[in-house]
């Protein structure tokens, strides 16, 4: 593949040519075409980085993709967040961004490891990591056993008789009678069949589960990889079977970087008190004359149904449902005006709230993308919505006034006008044929 290296040479560390010399060795032993470098050389404090900026525009110029390589994750950022954004704008233009780390390429995970987790002493870590190895050789079980596994007396893994039977119906579903995810969580709560924490099936679970080759008897740790370490629940064949499976479905209909929903995180379901979630789909259709036409929808459906499939079909229309909701905010935060008017200190504590669940919510989701349960398009969301918050926490202007802000309802972008709704609306309670808006008081 053709690679670009980028770094950053701080004062003490190793010089520009060095990592050069380092970037296409790289290239040299995994058989990559090394097409051109890119250096930063920081000027004190100065967050300014002229070389990596080049780098992004001579990517965007050329309309090609490329393998981007770092020493290691420190090169991208001082910290999770500028990490995080880095990632996130490079690989948005397709290309992939990799660490010359054989312990860690991942750039998310090789971000942990190198700028470190507050009260996790890193040499411990480092002796942990070694000792894990080792058994990984072995193909002894680390930490928590898969589903249809426990950790037996010797170390190594050892099939579970009331769970195994589970793990072959999921792949018998997925390969032989060619169910989706989501049917096959439906199936299996529908059983009544619960996970080892007694808990529902999900399509998140399911998809880990037919994507592991633990199931077929190889052991896979630290990028070691030993076959027949254990007893196979799942045949090989099968496996490869389920993987062409997947490899083969594409989602179809999913609108990728659609606008966000103006009511996400306000909504819930009434039934199962879980949130509606946003959902936008293309559909194409052929007319009587032979042309064929295209649609996108949006609507609001229930995320138990969704990804859990145990809720019933509830779904709304986005835009039926948004005009429901605004039909009754006049007379209900004209009630709640003089509240929010005189109660200004709590607002700002209240939107400071916000910004600190937003950065909880980046930290873990950088986490489950680090472990490769998460998107790097959902990682960019959540910067995007942390941004949000922090742009509506800086903003100390008085809440505006109800009635002009509905007046240019459509004039706002989709950022002030959730920021005006979660200022004044505390939830809205979604039924089949109706809408209750809690607001704030």
């Amino acid at each position: 593949m053709r690679a670009l290296g980028y770094y950053r040479s701080e004062d003490g560390g190793a010089s520009l040519e060095t990592l050069e010399e380092a970037f296409r060795e790289y290239c040299d032993l995994n058989f990559h075409q090394p097409v051109k470098t890119f250096g930063d050389v920081p000027d004190g404090d100065s967050s300014e980085r002229p070389a990596y900026d080049r780098m992004s525009a001579y990517i965007r110029e050329s309309g090609s993709e490329f393998l981007i390589v770092v020493p290691d994750a420190r090169h991208l950022g001082l910290d999770l967040e500028s990490v995080a954004r880095a990632v996130v704008e490079l690989e948005a233009t397709g290309s992939k961004v990799t660490c010359d780390d054989d312990d860690f390429p991942d750039p998310l995970q090789n971000a942990f490891q190198t700028l470190g987790v507050k009260g996790v002493s890193r040499t411990r870590s480092d002796r942990i990591k070694e000792a894990m190895r080792e058994r990984a050789l072995k193909g002894k079980g680390l930490g928590r056993p898969p589903y249809g596994y426990r950790n037996g007396a010797r170390g190594g893994l050892e099939v579970v008789k009331d769970e195994a039977p589970v793990v072959e119906l999921m792949f018998r579903l997925y390969t032989g009678e060619k169910i989706g995810l989501r049917l096959i969580a439906q199936d299996l709560n529908g059983r009544g069949i619960k996970t080892r924490r007694g808990g529902q099936w999900n399509v998140v679970t399911i998809r880990d589960i037919l994507k592991n080759p633990v199931y077929t008897g190889t052991y896979t740790r630290f990028g070691f990889r030993v076959p027949r370490s254990h007893e196979a629940i799942i045949d090989g064949k099968v496996f490869r079977t389920a993987q062409d499976e997947t490899e083969s479905r594409r989602p179809v209909g999913r609108v990728v970087n659609s606008e966000p929903f103006v009511l996400s995180g306000l909504a819930y379901c009434a039934s199962c008190g879980n949130t509606m979630m946003g959902v936008t789909r293309r559909q194409t259709w052929k007319r009587k004359d032979g042309r064929r036409s295209q649609g996108v929808y949006r609507y609001y459906q229930c995320q138990s149904r969704n990804n859990l499939s145990v809720c019933d079909y509830h779904t709304w229309r986005a835009a039926k449902l948004e005009g429901a909701v605004l039909s009754q905010l006049p007379p209900l935060l004209t009630a709640s005006a003089t509240a929010l008017a005189s109660n200004s200190a709590s607002l700002r504590e209240e939107r400071h709230t916000r910004v600190q669940n937003a950065e909880r919510r980046f930290v873990k989701a950088m986490r489950r993308t680090a472990s490769g349960q998460g998107s790097i398009q959902k990682l960019g969301w959540h910067l995007t919505q942390l941004d949000r918050a922090r742009e509506v926490a800086q903003d100390a202007s008085p809440p505006a006034d109800v009635d002009t802000v509905l007046a240019g309802w459509e004039s706002l972008t989709i950022a002030d006008r959730q920021r005006f709704l979660k200022d004044r609306i505390e939830r809205i309670v979604v039924k089949d044929d109706s809408v209750e808006v809690v607001v704030r008081r």
